[in-house]
């Protein structure tokens, strides 16, 4: 229950913040919401390596990467950071920490669905 109600909050949010920027984007289109939308595709195409036969450390690790140089990329080219290495290597540290943190509550959302799938395969 509590797992279903974090995942439809999470939905929520990611629809509510998705129409909010196509909002702004069309009372004021913005060069910083196309390059984090741009940034965004990215990690999601790195996604699909979780799709295919790569062993899921590897998918993970692609995906870790991508992400956290589009969106250092973005940081720098949207000046939200300066272009020095000391700037760079503190944002891109921050992005690996929350995008471990994301996949971290993906696994242990799938674990608990797993053993709540075997619970009910067992009680059959």
């Amino acid at each position: 229950m509590l797992g279903n109600a974090l995942k439809f909050m999470v939905q929520s949010v990611l629809i509510g913040s998705f129409i909010y920027l196509v909002s702004l984007m069309t009372l004021d289109p913005s060069k910083e919401i196309v390059s984090v939308w741009i940034a965004s595709l990215l990690i999601g195409l790195a996604s699909c390596a979780h799709l295919t036969k790569m062993p899921p450390p590897l998918a993970g690790f692609i995906q870790l990467v991508v992400g956290a140089v589009a969106f250092t990329t973005v940081a720098v080219m949207n000046r939200w950071i300066s272009a020095t290495l000391t700037d760079i290597s503190f944002y891109a540290a921050s992005i690996v920490v929350i995008i471990l943190i994301i996949q971290s509550i993906f696994i242990i959302m799938a674990i608990r669905d797993s053993k709540e799938i075997n619970k009910k395969l067992n009680d059959k």
